[in-house]
C-alpha cells in the first residue's frame, strides 16, 4: 500500500559510525543510491548495492547493503530475488546477535511475503521481528520498531477482515510511538496509524469514528516533518469517502479533487490507483461518462505501471545475470549449448503455441456453432436420475420449471445481490424446492446456474452487439452482474473454455470473414 516510502526510510535510518575513510565512502554511496538512484537509475543502483557489499568493513554495513538491494528489487516486482538478499542479511544478523537488524529484516520479509499472498510464512517472520524488537536494549528504538510492526500486524488482521483487531493493534502502536525519543517523527507515525484506523472504521461502516480519525490524522500530518507526503492524499481520499457515505456529495467531491491533485502531482502509483477507484465508485450511479473516464484512467495506470516495472525488471535481471557470467570465458561452450537449447525450446514453444491457437480456434468455432443452434437462455438441462423418493409432485416441479423460464426471460439473474433465498421469494416457492429442481433439471447448484446464465447472456451480447467487443473486461463483468473482474474471468473460462480476451479476439476474427 502507501507505506512503500517508509520502508526506504526504515533502511536509511540504520545507525552508522563514520570513523574511517572507507566507512565515509560507504555512507556517501549508500545515501546517494537510496535517495537518488533507486528511482532515477535502478540499474546503477543495483551495481552500487553489490559494490557497497564488497567495501563493507563490518556486518552492519553488509546488512545495510543487502537490505538496500532488497528494497530495489522489491520496488520493481522481483520479490524472489529480494527475499534471497534479505535471507543473506538475516544470516549475518543471527550470527552477530544484532536484534535491531533482525527486527528490520524479518519485518521486511513479513511485508514481502504478505504482498505475495504467502501469509503463513509472512506471519512467522512477523513474530520473529516482534520477538527481536523486544530484545533491543535502547527503549526508544524498541518502541519505534514495535510501533512499526503494529502496522504490519494490522495488515494481517485487515486481510482476515478482523477490523476491530486491526484497530486495537494500531492504537497500541500509537502508544508505543509516544514513548520514543525526539529522533522519531511521532506526528507522522501516528498520522500513518490514524489513517489506517479510519480506514478500518470505514470498513466497519462506522462513519463518525472514521471521520474522527481521518481528521486527527490530517492535523497530525500538518505538524509533522513530512506534511506534504503522499499520505495527505490518502487522508483526503478517505475523508471524501466519509462525506460520500454521509450523503454530502459536494464535500466528497471537493476532497476527492484535492486527493486527485496530490496523486497526479506526486505521480505516486498507489495513491493514484486508490483515488481513481474511489472516483469510479463515486460516479458509478450518477455520471456514466465520468465513471468510464476514471475506469479507463485506472486501466491505463495499471498497464503503464506493469509495462514500466517489467521493462526495468528485465533490465535488472539482465544486470544480475551479466554479473554471474563475468570473467567466466572458460564456460563459453556451456553458454552456447544453453543458448542453443533456449532457441530450440523457443521454437518448440512457438510451434506448440501456434498449434494450441489453431486448436483453440476450432474449439471456439464449435462452441459458437453449438450456441447458435441452442436457445440462448437455456442452461444445460439434463435431469439427473433420482435415487430414492421424489421431494415433490411432478406438477409442482413443472410449475417451478415454468417460473424459472420466466425468471430467465426477466434477466433477474443479472442482479448482483441475487441469492437462492431472494430468487425463491421472487418466484414464490420454497428455497429448498427451488434448489432441488435446479439441481435435478439443470445439473448444477444455484450459484453455478446463475453464473452460467450470466455468461451466456454476455456471450450473446458479444455476438450480436459489435459495440460490446470494444468494452473493457471490467465493464462486461459489471454488465453480467459479477462483483469482480477476476471472478468474471474465471467463470467465463469455466463456461466457455476461453478467457474473455481470447473469446473476443476470436469473435472479432470470425466477424472479419
Amino acid at each position: 500500500m502507501h507505506f512503500r516510502n517508509t520502508l526506504l526510510s526504515f533502511i536509511i535510518l540504520i545507525i552508522s559510525n563514520p570513523c574511517t575513510a572507507q566507512e565515509s565512502k560507504f555512507d556517501r554511496i549508500f545515501t546517494e543510491t537510496a535517495q537518488k538512484l533507486l528511482s532515477s537509475n535502478p540499474k546503477k543502483a543495483l551495481e552500487n548495492t553489490d559494490y557497497l557489499y564488497s567495501i563493507a568493513v563490518d556486518d552492519s554495513q553488509k546488512m545495510k547493503s543487502c537490505m538496500l538491494k532488497a528494497t530495489l528489487l522489491r520496488q520493481y516486482g522481483l520479490r524472489k530475488e529480494a527475499v534471497a538478499s534479505l535471507k543473506r542479511a538475516d544470516s549475518i544478523a543471527a550470527r552477530a546477535d544484532n536484534y535491531t537488524m533482525q527486527a528490520r529484516i524479518n519485518g521486511f520479509l513479513s511485508t514481502l511475503y504478505r504482498e505475495n499472498n504467502i501469509y503463513s510464512l509472512g506471519s512467522i517472520h512477523l513474530q520473529r521481528a516482534v520477538k527481536a524488537s523486544r530484545k533491543i536494549i535502547d527503549k526508544s528504538e524498541m518502541n519505534k520498531f514495535l510501533g512499526n510492526l503494529s502496522q504490519e500486524t494490522a495488515y494481517y488482521r485487515m486481510y482476515a477482515s478482523e477490523y476491530k483487531k486491526a484497530i486495537s493493534h494500531l492504537k497500541n502502536g500509537n502508544k508505543l510511538f509516544q514513548k520514543t525519543g525526539p529522533e522519531v517523527d511521532k506526528n507522522f507515525q501516528t498520522a500513518v496509524n490514524d489513517e489506517m484506523i479510519a480506514k478500518n472504521y470505514l470498513s466497519l461502516n462506522e462513519v463518525d469514528s472514521a471521520f474522527f480519525y481521518y481528521d486527527k490524522a490530517q492535523r497530525e500530518l500538518s505538524i509533522s516533518g513530512s506534511a506534504e507526503s503522499p499520505l495527505k492524499g490518502f487522508i483526503l481520499n478517505g475523508l471524501a469517502a466519509v462525506y460520500s457515505k454521509k450523503d454530502m456529495p459536494a464535500k466528497a467531491l471537493e476532497n476527492f479533487k484535492d486527493a486527485e491533485k496530490i496523486a497526479d502531482d506526486s505521480n505516486f502509483f498507489t495513491l493514484k490507483q486508490e483515488v481513481y477507484t474511489s472516483l469510479m465508485d463515486f460516479y458509478k450511479n450518477n455520471d456514466a461518462a465520468l465513471y468510464i473516464t476514471y475506469n479507463e484512467k485506472n486501466q491505463k495506470l495499471n498497464q503503464n505501471e506493469e509495462n514500466s516495472r517489467k521493462a526495468i525488471a528485465d533490465e535488472l535481471i539482465k544486470t544480475l545475470r551479466r554479473k554471474q557470467f563475468n570473467n567466466e570465458s572458460h564456460y563459453q561452450q556451456t553458454t552456447y549449448i544453453i543458448i542453443g537449447c533456449c532457441i530450440f525450446i523457443v521454437l518448440i514453444t512457438l510451434a506448440l503455441y501456434f498449434y494450441k491457437r489453431q486448436s483453440d480456434y476450432k474449439k471456439f468455432k464449435n462452441y459458437i456453432n453449438k450456441q447458435d443452434s441452442a436457445v440462448i437462455k437455456d442452461v444445460q438441462a439434463s435431469p439427473k436420475k433420482e435415487v430414492g423418493k421424489e421431494y415433490m409432485s411432478e406438477t409442482a416441479e413443472n410449475n417451478i420449471l415454468k417460473n424459472l423460464d420466466e425468471f430467465e426471460n426477466s434477466q433477474s439473474f443479472l442482479r448482483k445481490d441475487i441469492s437462492l433465498n431472494s430468487a425463491a421469494a421472487e418466484l414464490g416457492v420454497n428455497h429448498r424446492y427451488l434448489s432441488y429442481v435446479i439441481n435435478k433439471h439443470k445439473s448444477k447448484d444455484f450459484a453455478g446456474y446463475i453464473s452460467e446464465l450470466r455468461i451466456n447472456y454476455i456471450v450473446e451480447r458479444l455476438k450480436n452487439d459489435p459495440s460490446y467487443l470494444k468494452y473493457k473486461i471490467s465493464f462486461l463483468a459489471d454488465q453480467a452482474g459479477f462483483s469482480s473482474h477476476s471472478r468474471f474471468t474465471i467463470t467465463f473460462k469455466k463456461v466457455t473454455g476461453f478467457s474473455p480476451l481470447t473469446f473476443i479476439t476470436y469473435l472479432q476474427k470470425e466477424n472479419e470473414k
